[in-house]
């Protein structure tokens, strides 16, 4: 099975790296070829992300109360009260 590089700096880059680190060109590349492959991992999704966090949200159940306006108000110094 053949590859053929058309292109001389590619040609030229690939050669330097193969005899900076004493191996062949196929070797080199197929290196490069293998790290480029570990860091192209697709990212996961947002909500893959965030599926621990729900699952652990499900697992604590509900409370039972009642968060109103005025609890929200209350958090954030807007209550009604003087």
């Amino acid at each position: 099975m053949g590859l053929s590089i058309k292109n001389e700096a590619v040609e030229t880059l690939a050669r330097d790296l193969a005899r900076r680190h004493g191996t062949g060109v196929t070797e080199i590349i197929r290196l490069a070829l293998v790290e480029k492959a570990e860091r192209d991992v697709p990212e996961k999704t947002l909500w893959e992300k965030l599926a621990p966090i729900h699952e652990e949200l499900r697992k604590a159940g509900k409370t039972g109360l009642v968060a109103d306006r005025a609890f929200y108000d209350d958090l954030n110094g807007e209550s009604e009260r003087p």
